[in-house]
């Protein structure tokens, strides 16, 4: 047996246990949900065993349901362009500062992922209202002449769904830049090279993986939350998350939550594999 093999042969055995916690408690559920999709539901019953795809054929001609799946990609893609916008930025950041500066940025960045999805949405509701810090900040400063309110607005949703994915995204890119040698950009500088295009010639094809892999992470996360948007959004902003919601436990029509839940797991699948045909095939992590 050659070296080769026996490293991807230890790499396999050393992979082995995560993969098998993979298949037992995200594999086999996805494969009942996906049966539980082609079940029937004729009545108040939960569901009845069969086979249809009755409710896949609903996704596809009630509004409800397309404008639903239409509203979440829009939000789900406006939102994870920010995020890494967002996050780029500040990852340059933090990876240009000196030593004590990069600690306490981090800090910062880890702040939300020490409190809880529900603690933040309360500071939302603080912060959106009339009465809220917002309004009284745009008061003082004199930019607006009397109180306003962002609660209950697809931007506040907006807002919330960017405050949340925005740390996951954050740690992606900076492990992506700690990858890269400074004497790269100084060397480009040294070549009379001006910023932007030492950012374009320089930066962005070393970054263009981790550009991917945070755009792709924040992609799946929005998709999926559903707390967000329902508490910061107006009554009129459905989700396929929300939908799922009142399927289950509204309507108690199982088959139809899972068909909808299913098309979450495609959609985050093909956001998978597209992201995959997009990276380099040898794609490097450091210089």
């Amino acid at each position: 047996m050659t070296a080769q093999r026996r490293k991807q042969r230890t790499a396999l055995l050393l992979l082995l246990p995560a993969l098998v916690i993979v298949l037992i408690f995200f594999g086999l559920p996805t494969i009942f949900m996906a049966r539980m999709s082609f079940n029937l539901h004729p009545d108040q019953r939960l569901f009845v065993p069969g086979f249809t795809f009755e409710h896949y054929g609903a996704l596809l001609s009630n509004p409800v349901f397309t404008g639903a799946i239409w509203t979440t990609v829009k939000l789900a893609v406006m939102a994870s362009i920010a995020t890494v916008v967002i996050g780029y930025a500040f990852a340059l950041i933090v990876w240009l500062k000196p030593p004590r500066w990069r600690l306490l940025l981090i800090g910062v960045a880890l702040c939300p992922l020490l409190i809880s999805e529900i603690a933040i949405i309360f500071g939302w509701w603080m912060f959106f209202p009339k009465n809220g810090l917002l309004s009284y900040a745009l008061l003082s400063l004199g930019l607006v002449n009397d109180k306003i309110s962002l609660m209950y607005t697809e931007f506040a949703a907006f807002v919330g769904l960017i405050y949340v994915t925005l740390p996951y995204c954050f740690f992606i890119l900076l492990s992506i830049f700690d990858g890269i040698d400074r004497r790269l950009i100084e060397a480009s500088g040294d070549l009379g090279a001006p910023p932007l295009t030492t950012f374009r010639e320089v930066l962005l094809p070393l970054t263009w993986t981790g550009l991917l892999v945070a755009f792709s992470q924040s992609f799946i996360w929005t998709m999926g939350t559903y707390a967000t948007p329902s508490a910061l959004g107006p009554d009129t902003l459905w989700t396929v998350g929300y939908l799922i919601q009142e399927q289950m436990l509204g309507k108690h029509n199982w088959p139809l939550a899972a068909a909808l839940s299913m098309v979450l797991v495609l959609g985050v699948a093909a956001v998978m594999v597209l992201t995959r045909s997009l990276m380099p095939k040898r794609a490097s992590y450091h210089v």
